[in-house]
């Protein structure tokens, strides 16, 4: 669909020049307020993607997120705790099968 687009929007490719990073497991980016500022372009964020992170209380610019999220309605008081879900049987077959073939090919 969109090789049948002729001009479309890149937020990272802007015609002015090269745009902010967006990635949030970026430790350069800086803070001012509730903003993050990509230093090296001096161009605040507009999306921060969270590919490969977990978002979770302690994680990287958790209160950013959590200001944004709960905007114009109120937080919540307390988050649920992570709990660990048992494998299924078949991922727990396969990780058996796996460790069988690792510890053959030590062998």
């Amino acid at each position: 669909v969109l090789k049948h687009i002729s001009r479309r929007l890149n937020l990272v490719r802007r015609p002015e020049g090269k745009g902010p990073g967006s990635w949030a497991g970026s430790p350069h980016f800086q803070r001012e307020g509730d903003r993050l500022i990509d230093p090296k372009v001096g161009k605040p964020l507009q999306y921060l993607h969270w590919a490969g992170i977990r978002i979770q209380p302690g994680c990287a610019y958790w209160d950013i997120w959590e200001h944004y999220r709960y905007l114009g309605e109120a937080k919540p008081t307390n988050y649920p705790q992570k709990t660990e879900t048992q494998k299924s049987l078949g991922q727990r077959f396969i990780n058996k099968v796996k460790n069988i073939a690792r510890q053959i090919k030590k062998n």
